[in-house]
């Protein structure tokens, strides 16, 4: 049920537009100087010539501090004592068919399945890019500065189940080694071919750590299909937040391979959100279909920042974006009846 990747890479889990204010969350735009690259935007709305939530996509970067409680540490075999691990994924493309995969709706439970929606699922036919090397720089809990050098993967499947010919993934455990909450971070990538080498100054940020309740991180469920689940954490304020960006309260039912299921965004300062019964009798049917088991579920509670960069691809025709989503998050093992 829960596979492992070589040499401490641990297999785990990751109104339509949101209304342009959850998901695209600010309206604040960067300029140029926010990257020494192709420009970057601290909102998602519109950002001058810069890149924008409705272009098409271009890749995506899952940038994230992921907590346990003691099943899944036990599952994934994490060192004894490590509660939590870095988990960096990263692919970048020319083009996919459709451009754009459906972006989730705010308020709800959106089923990734029959939406095929963004961001599990990756346009088929698609051209994955080779960027060079991909670093991301920054600091650790210690203060201590960090690069992480995220490993180039053959074709395959990613961290949570999404095909790619090319794509960087890299897990670490103990987070508290490689990031640090309310922190922003750089991304490098080395250049390759017809991408040059670029740098997207500070365009990632993760959000202050926060603390999960209702189910408390060690609690089992059950979640019961047809009956609504109330799931509540307590808002953190991230003090070194840029202007215009926004923290986002996303809930997710994950399957027992570390694939999602479903997507749920709110506010986080709304502290709570009611996973519909339907939402939970729909996770069973799709788990049943994947063939992993039904009767358990892995519920991520999510503080999420996303912010855009343009793929530097050199193509002024071809302007697409890439989605930078930093992730502090809280994993726990679920029972569903």
């Amino acid at each position: 049920m829960y596979r492992l990747r070589a040499k401490g890479e641990y297999k785990m889990l990751k109104k339509r537009i949101l209304v342009l204010t959850l998901l695209a969350a600010a309206s604040a735009c960067g300029d140029d100087s926010s990257s020494t690259g192709p420009d970057a935007c601290a909102g998602h709305l519109q950002c001058g010539d810069g890149p924008k939530i409705t272009d098409p996509e271009g890749g995506n970067i899952l940038f994230e501090y992921i907590w346990f409680d003691t099943e899944l540490q036990a599952a994934f075999q994490l060192p004894a004592g490590v509660t939590s691990v870095n988990r960096v994924i990263g692919y970048f493309m020319n083009s996919h068919t459709p451009n754009a995969n459906p972006l989730p709706t705010a308020g709800a439970c959106n089923n990734l399945e029959t939406t095929r929606g963004w961001p599990l699922y990756v346009g088929n036919p698609h051209e994955d890019l080779d960027v060079g090397t991909f670093t991301i720089t920054g600091k650790n809990m210690a203060g201590t500065d960090v690069s992480i050098d995220v490993p180039k993967k053959p074709m395959g499947l990613d961290n949570i189940g999404r095909p790619h010919n090319t794509f960087y993934e890299i897990i670490q455990p103990d987070a508290s080694k490689f990031i640090k909450p309310d922190s922003a971070y750089t991304v490098k990538f080395g250049g390759n071919g017809s991408i040059p080498a670029t740098t997207f100054d500070n365009n990632i940020f993760l959000a202050q750590d926060f603390a999960v309740n209702m189910p408390m991180i060690e609690g089992n469920g059950p979640l019961v299909a047809g009956t609504d689940f109330n799931v509540k954490w307590t808002p953190a304020t991230s003090a070194n937040l840029p202007a215009g960006d926004e923290v986002l309260g996303v809930t997710w039912l994950v399957d027992t391979n570390g694939k999602p299921t479903h997507i749920c965004p709110a506010a986080h300062t709304a502290g709570q959100f009611t996973i519909p019964g339907a939402a939970i009798t729909e996770y069973k049917a799709v788990a049943t279909a994947r063939g992993t088991n039904p009767n358990k579920v892995i519920l991520l509670r999510n503080a999420i920042v996303h912010k855009l960069a343009r793929l530097p691809n050199g193509d002024k025709a071809n302007a697409r974006r890439i989605d930078m989503l930093s992730v502090m998050c809280y994993a726990q093992l679920m029972n569903v009846n």
